[in-house]
């Protein structure tokens, strides 16, 4: 498997790249430090299985660097690996096209399931720390976000939802980033079991 890991911080990249290391022999890393070195080793290389990006990046910002890679047609899903762990910066990843949002400060381990989650073909998004409000609060989710539920419990991906519902897979991405923040969940099978558990969608 070939990584890409985009990130100004040579010490933290080269902590990746070990991690990586001790886990898989397989697992080939490159490290670069920016948009530009990014861009010409995409264009002149293998496409990697898997980006990691940082977003404050010298230059352009990762949002931006991963407008420039829809537009040369570097599809790789990419996970973003970012210092600044809030809520509003990980809907922005997702809204930007990543397929996943994780912090800086999360384990190793935590790090190693986003990356399979990714690689799947699934939306990774930080665990939602347990509300102080009542279990039995209402969860407020849009027809459009069920809809998407109920392609979602049927195994379909993000591509062939938003083929069913005539909407882009980037669009897809961000409506199950607001599920899974309203639902409590961080993956796709959490979400379809508690939408199930809520009555959100009815089981076939």
């Amino acid at each position: 498997m070939n990584l890409l890991i985009i990130d100004d911080h040579q010490l933290f990249a080269e902590g990746l790249i070990f991690l990586f290391e001790s886990i898989d022999t397989s697992i080939h890393s490159t490290h670069v430090k920016n948009s530009s070195e990014a861009l010409d080793y995409l264009q002149n290389n293998a496409i990697p299985d898997l980006i990691l990006l940082d977003i404050n990046l010298p230059g352009i910002n990762g949002f931006s660097l991963m407008k420039k890679f829809q537009a040369v047609n570097i599809w790789s899903p990419v996970l973003i690996i970012s210092a600044i762990d809030s809520p509003l910066t990980a809907q922005l990843a997702i809204e930007s096209g990543a397929s996943g949002f994780i912090s800086k400060s999360s384990s190793g381990t935590t790090l190693v399931s986003a990356i399979q989650t990714v690689l799947k073909g699934d939306t990774y998004l930080p665990k939602v720390p347990p509300s102080d409000a009542n279990e039995s609060e209402i969860i407020h989710i849009t027809k459009r976000q069920k809809e998407i539920l109920h392609l979602l419990s049927q195994g379909l991906l993000n591509k062939q939802i938003a083929s069913e519902l005539d909407i882009s897979a980037n669009t897809v991405k961000a409506h199950l980033y607001d599920v899974f923040r309203a639902l409590k969940v961080n993956n796709r099978t959490a979400a379809v079991k508690v939408a199930f558990q809520q009555g959100l969608i009815s089981q076939i």
